[in-house]
């Protein structure tokens, strides 16, 4: 990059910056920021939290279990950013917050795949934590979005359906993902906030609400 001389204030004042397009600019300060990277995980987990446990139900309703998909889709790309917070901040801890790159796959993998997501970020799971991972991955590629996957390969029919099968007693009627999602991401939040910001006044627990 080269250096300019840039001019404000009808050119009372100069300085020296270099010459990198605003708009390059502009991708690599907010692309490499994990403040940004983690109140966008946060807000995700937040919105899936309200679509299933915050929300206000009128009696006998069951609209919530067939949104369940939905909730564990938003709660699959809140978990898919915060791991990719910890692969930036890596990348920025390594390189540092240059303002080269033109295209996120410079410095993320475009991979979904949550469960190699979380080995990229070295974050310590157990071998349950890894197989919600898998799992949850299923409703950010097909189950939370559309009725049927890319391939046939393993298909039993739209996710929607998953929740409306009867659960034996005493069992609760609720999405057998669901307990697994809202145990995992506090988990991973509190792990992924002590590496990437080392306790720098972040706070470790998400908060539920969207208030």
């Amino acid at each position: 990059m080269a250096k300019v001389i840039r001019k404000i204030w009808g050119g009372i004042l100069e300085y020296e910056d270099d010459d990198t397009p605003l708009d390059v600019r502009a991708f690599n300060e907010f692309g490499k920021s994990t403040v940004l990277w983690l109140e966008q995980s946060r807000e995700l987990y937040r919105a899936s939290m309200y679509i299933m446990e915050e929300r206000q139900r009128k009696p006998n309703e069951i609209t919530h279990l067939r949104q369940a998909p939905i909730a564990l889709m938003l709660g699959a790309y809140a978990v898919e950013t915060l791991l990719k917070m910890v692969i930036v901040g890596d990348y920025c801890d390594q390189h540092g917050v240059t303002l080269m790159s033109r295209h996120a796959k410079d410095f993320l993998p475009k991979s979904h795949d949550l469960a190699a997501l979380v080995k990229t970020a070295n974050l310590r799971v157990n071998k349950t934590d890894r197989m919600t991972l898998r799992e949850l991955a299923r409703y950010s590629l097909w189950a939370g979005r559309y009725p049927i996957p890319l391939s046939h390969v393993g298909y039993e029919g739209p996710a929607l359906l998953e929740s409306l099968a009867p659960a034996p007693a005493p069992v609760s009627r609720q999405h057998p993902m669901w307990p697994g999602y809202t145990a995992l991401y506090p988990k991973l939040h509190a792990l992924a906030v002590r590496k990437v910001f080392k306790g720098r006044g972040i706070i470790l627990k998400p908060k539920r609400k969207l208030k």
